[in-house]
């Protein structure tokens, strides 16, 4: 491998490692002259394996890479304190993680196409708790509500809305 520092004509920066075709191989880090910067492994010019990627508007993702694109394990921390840490395909939550919202709520469960779909359990900072099926993000089928007072509901959503008890107590 060869190190490089190189500028390109449209202000981007590339410092790290070459292969002997002069492709980014290796470790190095990208920076974009819109503000962006890839830090991590390269392989035949594309982001791909282990890095971090801190996008224009301050979201920054960790973890594997292929392609470009975040994949397998990871995390995604947004600007305004966001932050999902689960599984990736090509760039979206797809399968198992847990999201938390900057008001303490969240979320850990199922996901596909970067959409709470599945199982899950959706906790709100006030305690309150949803155990249950999801679709696209609302609670949709079956699931039981937990109120922080002890309530507790079991019954069926649909796109969000409370429609059918199956059971009610006080826990």
């Amino acid at each position: 491998m060869i190190e490089i520092k190189k500028q390109y004509s449209n202000g981007d920066e590339y410092c790290g490692e070459i292969n002997d075709v002069g492709q980014r191989h290796g470790y190095g880090v990208y920076h974009w002259s819109n503000g962006s910067i890839y830090l991590g492994e390269w392989r035949n010019n594309t982001c791909t394996g282990e890095g971090i990627y801190r996008a224009i508007n301050g979201d920054i993702y960790r973890g594997r890479f292929v392609n470009g694109l975040i994949y397998d394990q990871g995390s995604r921390t947004s600007f305004d304190g966001h932050q999902y840490i689960g599984d990736y395909l090509f760039g979206r939550s797809e399968g198992h993680g847990t999201y938390r919202w900057p008001n303490g709520d969240n979320y850990v469960g199922s996901w596909m196409n970067n959409d709470r779909t599945g199982n899950g359990v959706y906790i709100w900072a006030n305690g309150d708790r949803y155990e249950g099926e999801f679709l696209r993000g609302e609670l949709h089928g079956n699931g039981t509500f937990h109120c922080s007072n002890g309530e507790k509901l079991e019954g069926q959503w649909i796109h969000g809305i409370y429609v059918k008890t199956l059971s009610s107590s006080i826990e």
